[in-house]
């Protein structure tokens, strides 16, 4: 790989560890954290996104759900209402920020994520505050859906989804629709530069991780989980090198994370 890609792949690395580290920290009660988000939901099943975390069909429930949005946002988008959009658009950020920062640093955390979403909204055409907002908006909704599920139902969303992108890509194309009006209407991805453009990664690209990773503290050890975010990192990094050799292409960045996921599972179970 040339040299002139070695800084936006580090700010790309360092972009997915700080999402999964903060969300799998806030999920499994790290330092500060006074209850993890996983026992949160154990304890309390009403705050969690389905009724039965051990069916494969609360799996298609979610799944159902991300469909609905989909669909709505087109919807939008094809009547050109963008001020619909931004308005959920900024229900998700904000309630994503309260997720994360409340979580970890209780009373204190309410006030720096009301700071941050003003700031996204006094710069909303600034990349670095926009990647900083979704650094701190993923963990906290990655980590209270992941929690929601066991393992398996997580397994299969996610396969599901990688499934997905690839159609909504290569078949239907609506994801190309979405992340061209994300450029504009929707700040809802991450934006890498990278020469003279940007490579976008969609937040659904850093949630699922996170969703299965936080899934299986469910059932397994922190390492197990942190093996399997290691593995994500692999095929993110696999996407990033085919992309510099394949410019002006829109592809899912999903299915090779979503491999590099199963790998590190897999892994997990050999070294632990």
């Amino acid at each position: 790989m040339k040299l002139k890609y070695l800084k936006p792949l580090l700010l790309l690395i360092v972009i997915y560890l700080l999402v999964q580290g903060l969300g799998l920290w806030i999920a499994a009660g790290g330092l500060w954290v006074k209850e993890g988000v996983v026992e949160q939901i154990q304890d309390n099943p009403e705050l969690g996104v389905v009724e039965n975390p051990e069916s494969l069909e609360s799996s298609g429930q979610i799944f159902l759900y991300i469909l609905v949005a989909t669909a709505f946002l087109l919807l939008f988008i094809r009547f050109k209402l963008d001020f619909i959009i931004k308005v959920f658009i900024n229900i998700a950020i904000l309630g994503g920020l309260l997720l994360t920062l409340v979580n970890l640093f209780d009373f204190l955390g309410f006030f720096a994520a009301v700071f941050l979403f003003v700031l996204r909204l006094w710069k909303r055409e600034d990349i670095f505050v926009m990647n900083v907002v979704i650094i701190f908006t993923i963990p906290g909704i990655g980590s209270w859906l992941g929690a929601s599920l066991d393992v398996f139902p997580a397994l299969l969303l996610l396969l599901v989804l990688a499934a997905y992108d690839v159609v909504a890509v290569f078949g239907t194309k609506h994801m190309v629709t979405l992340a061209e009006s994300a450029k504009e209407n929707m700040p809802l991805m991450v934006a890498i530069p990278v020469e003279d453009r940007h490579l976008g990664l969609g937040t659904g690209d850093l949630v699922m991780p996170l969703v299965f990773s936080t899934s299986m503290l469910r059932q397994y050890p922190l390492t197990s989980s942190v093996i399997t975010v290691l593995g994500g990192l692999l095929g993110l990094i696999a996407l990033f090198y085919y992309t510099t050799k394949r410019k002006d292409v829109v592809l899912p960045a999903l299915p090779p994370i979503t491999a590099g996921l199963l790998l590190g599972f897999a892994l997990s179970f050999l070294i632990l």
